[in-house]
């Protein structure tokens, strides 16, 4: 077996615990004080937003919505098709999560490939391919016969809730999410873009909890800032050991204060397109469906 280069997770992953790994996780004050700032400016954010017509900010939500499936299928170094975002559609179901649901979200987030709905059954590594040919490893999925059982914990912890901030705040528990998903890697391909649904998902249902909302589409998406900051997000990514024998706190804060930081972006990003994207709204005197048509286009 070849020698992972950076010796994170070096053997693939056997199962443990995932909720002991998550109470392992004590939140640095530098993590606390971010999240203070960036839950001022979210809420901010909401009272802009909350000034337009209610058809009009869904159907931005929906533009966002367009945003984030571009820039996480970039991500990924994959074309953007555009996708008929229908009432019908996949994001419209539900919130709620189970193995069949997070097996809808994968084929989405890998249209135009074979459905599948059950996890790998071989063994993966992330890594790239170097310009000799040569694999560099930077870490082990977890063992095929041990997804299954951390799935089992996966969906317990996403449905988890208690006063605790990291089980509670919408930031830190999609963050929590995002990490222990692509960590997981359930599936062949697609783990990054399946995981960035869920982060969405998760974090859309803990607004709905707090605000008393019913939202079904995210307020702010992630992808945009994750593909222009695409080594930081790595690095981050990387740098965590997925197991019980290491000390993983200050790479999972830094991990926080990483995702923290996108959404400091996205939040600054939307907010001013707010105003240039009502433009558009007000400008069209056809009907409804033409205005949304025409949001919808401005990808």
């Amino acid at each position: 077996m070849a020698k992972v280069p950076n010796g994170m997770n070096e053997d693939y992953v056997e199962y443990f615990p995932l909720e002991e790994y998550v109470d392992r996780i004590i939140l640095s004050p530098l993590v606390l004080e971010h999240l203070q700032d960036t839950n001022h400016d979210f809420i901010e954010y909401i009272k802009k937003l909350s000034k337009y017509d209610p058809e009009y900010i869904m159907n931005y939500w929906v533009y966002l919505l367009y945003t984030e499936l571009k820039y996480s299928r970039k991500i990924e170094n994959i074309e953007f098709d555009k996708i008929d975002l229908t009432e019908d559609s996949v994001f419209f179901d539900t919130l709620a999560i189970s193995h069949k649901r997070i097996h809808e979200l994968h084929n989405f987030a890998m249209v135009g490939e074979e459905p599948s709905f059950s996890y790998r059954t071989n063994p993966v590594n992330v890594s790239r391919y170097n310009r000799d040919g040569k694999e560099e490893i930077f870490w082990r999925g977890v063992n095929p016969e041990d997804i299954n059982k951390f799935m089992n914990d996966f969906i317990k912890i996403y449905k988890h809730s208690d006063l605790s901030i990291l089980m509670s705040n919408p930031f830190l528990k999609s963050a929590l999410v995002h990490l222990l998903f692509v960590r997981i890697h359930p599936y062949g391909d697609g783990n990054g873009r399946t995981a960035r649904l869920l982060h969405n998902a998760k974090f859309t249902s803990s607004i709905n909890k707090i605000y008393g909302t019913r939202l079904k589409l995210s307020p702010l998406n992630l992808s945009e800032s994750i593909y222009l900051n695409k080594p930081t997000y790595a690095r981050a990514l990387d740098n965590i050991y997925f197991d019980l024998k290491h000390d993983n706190n200050d790479a999972i804060n830094d991990w926080f204060n990483v995702m923290l930081n996108m959404v400091d972006e996205q939040i600054y990003a939307s907010s001013n397109k707010v105003d240039s994207i009502n433009k558009f709204y007000l400008q069209t005197s056809a009907s409804s469906s033409e205005a949304k048509m025409r949001i919808r286009s401005l990808k």
